[in-house]
């Protein structure tokens, strides 16, 4: 077995075991009395059990599935307890003679509406004009807002009050920035704006989860006119046909549908909008339900914006460094890594100008006054030692799953691998299909259909023939060769960290040169061809001593 995958499954029986250890310790400290507290243990100990059967075959999977059902037996039998021990108190306060002030809520309840009232949240401060590119974007919500002022108008054609977006995209590409500014825009016209994260609404037992995701529509419905934002939504509406999904996690699902349902045929005034890294983690009814938008990671002028709205007033660029050139060497940044590099220049900018001046007072004088700046040489060596977070899987997951759902691009003729770095497109509508003018001359001949291939014996996509390629001493070259295993591929182009790389073929094997960067110790490669993305491996660099410039003999 794969030794990353034992230490991974080692590390969840640990955690498993903690959280059941945890939970009896709960239990005898409060003289063998049942809590909440234990409840949330053994559900994360469950969860846990849950992911472990996932991971595993066999008897060892079928113990796993034994633990998580044995698990959630205990969490309803506790859960039971404590509701009637609940009960048993309101029959006592009533025997006491005491005036009745309404019905009690129980504490379950009372939490809820405490969380309730966290999900609606103030105006926020920026507005669209604070968002630097995402035009389209920023086009289709505008034209939202321009619906939504139009109600007359919209209700004598009988359009639908109800306008639900579904965001896809990497991490950090700002969804929730710009969910934001529109609902600054909106709330001038007296809707509210709740925003969660899937995760806030994922209870600490079995059973309330559905409870809250309920209330979560009923907000809506009751308080329209409303925007509803759920990041992270994989978490909450989980797709049901995934492999070993818990039984709770389907009927939270279920309950997540019934209450979207409820907004649609009641025709509320809501803008649904839901954002998630991981579509395929979402159940397909869901994803039907509203109109997918890609947001692809920060293009050169949001990233310009970035770098604009860290440095300005703060330090002055010295000659040859320029915001332009912050953002051409940023490609493939989301606003989370370019908010990590300008901390790490300011950490440095921090040492230069204490060390150089001695005294706070005085850096600070000259830093505003341009005494001191940034300059490209200080800029460059921090971007150098500086590492962006990984995006080839995620963009490759993404690209992939566009592709299994049959949407919006053209993969014949659309470069895979840029899908996430451009402007937005809607994915319910072709980019290539908007743009290409009207023809009337002749329809183009349908290409032949090839006959199927016949399946390999290795079914991975793209798959390197070694575990690690050996770097020439003398030429600082290494040859990297794969195969592709999943279908046959024509017109085979191969990227390394998003370069192109010349392709070399024997017909099964593929293979190319590369120099790898003195400190890289792996390189990405990415694999297309004419019908679109293939796959991806990493390819792992090995030098050998000779080619190690800190060895002494």
């Amino acid at each position: 077995m794969d030794t990353s995958l034992l230490r991974n499954l080692k590390n969840k029986e640990n955690r498993c075991s903690n959280y059941k250890r945890q939970a009896d310790t709960i239990y005898m400290q409060n003289n063998r009395r049942y809590t909440e507290d234990q409840c949330l243990l053994l559900q994360r100990a469950a969860d846990l059990e849950s992911e472990m059967a996932s991971m595993t075959i066999g008897a060892e999977r079928e113990h796993h599935i034994r633990e998580k059902n044995r698990l959630d037996y205990e969490i309803m039998r506790i859960r039971s307890v404590l509701d009637g021990t609940i009960a048993k108190t309101g029959d006592k306060e009533k025997k006491t003679g005491k005036p009745a002030t309404g019905k009690e809520k129980s504490k379950d309840e009372q939490e809820l509406d405490s969380a309730v009232r966290t999900w609606y949240k103030d105006k926020p401060r920026h507005s669209f004009e604070d968002v630097a590119g995402m035009e389209e974007m920023k086009k289709k919500l505008a034209g939202c807002i321009a619906d939504a002022q139009a109600g007359d108008l919209r209700e004598y054609l009988k359009i639908p009050k109800l306008n639900s977006y579904f965001f896809v995209g990497p991490p950090g590409c700002g969804k929730t920035y710009i969910v934001e500014a529109f609902a600054h825009e909106l709330m001038d016209q007296d809707y509210k704006f709740i925003s969660i994260l899937g995760s806030d609404i994922i209870s600490k037992y079995v059973g309330a989860a559905e409870k809250s995701v309920t209330r979560l529509f009923e907000e809506a419905v009751n308080n329209a006119p409303c925007i509803v934002f759920i990041d992270e939504i994989d978490s909450l509406c989980k797709n049901r046909s995934l492999p070993n999904l818990p039984e709770y996690a389907a009927n939270i699902t279920t309950s997540f549908l019934t209450g979207y349902n409820r907004i649609h045929s009641e025709d509320s005034k809501v803008i649904f909008i839901a954002a998630t890294n991981y579509p395929n983690r979402v159940d397909a009814a869901m994803l039907d339900r509203a109109e997918i938008i890609r947001l692809p990671l920060p293009d050169k002028e949001a990233r310009k914006a970035a770098f604009v709205r860290y440095f300005e007033g703060i330090v002055q660029l010295k000659k040859g460094l320029t915001f332009d050139l912050m953002a051409e060497k940023t490609w493939r940044f989301n606003y989370r890594d370019i908010e990590r590099l300008t901390s790490a220049l300011k950490l440095a900018l921090f040492h230069d100008v204490l060390d150089l001046f001695g005294d706070q007072a005085l850096a600070i004088e000259a830093l505003t006054s341009g005494k001191f700046k940034l300059s490209a040489e200080r800029f460059d060596e921090v971007f150098e030692s500086f590492k962006p977070s990984p995006k080839e899987m995620i963009i490759n997951d993404l690209v992939a799953w566009e592709k299994s759902v049959q949407s919006v691009v053209d993969f014949a003729e659309t470069d895979t691998a840029s899908l996430y770095d451009c402007e937005p497109i809607a994915a319910h509508k072709s980019a290539s299909a908007e743009a290409a003018p009207e023809q009337d001359e002749e329809e183009p001949e349908e290409p032949e259909e090839a006959a199927p291939a016949a399946e390999p014996e290795n079914t991975e996509p793209v798959y390197p023939l070694s575990e690690s390629f050996t770097v020439d001493p003398l030429l600082g070259v290494a040859e990297i060769r794969f195969r592709i295993g999943a279908r046959k591929a024509n017109g085979v182009k191969a990227y390394v960290n998003s370069a192109p790389v010349d392709l070399e073929t024997d017909g099964s094997d593929y293979w190319f040169f590369v120099e790898p960067d003195e400190d890289s110790d792996a390189l990405d490669v990415f694999v297309k061809d004419e019908a679109g993305y293939i796959g991806a491996f990493t390819a792992v660099i090995n030098r050998a001593i000779s080619d190690n410039k800190d060895f002494d003999i």
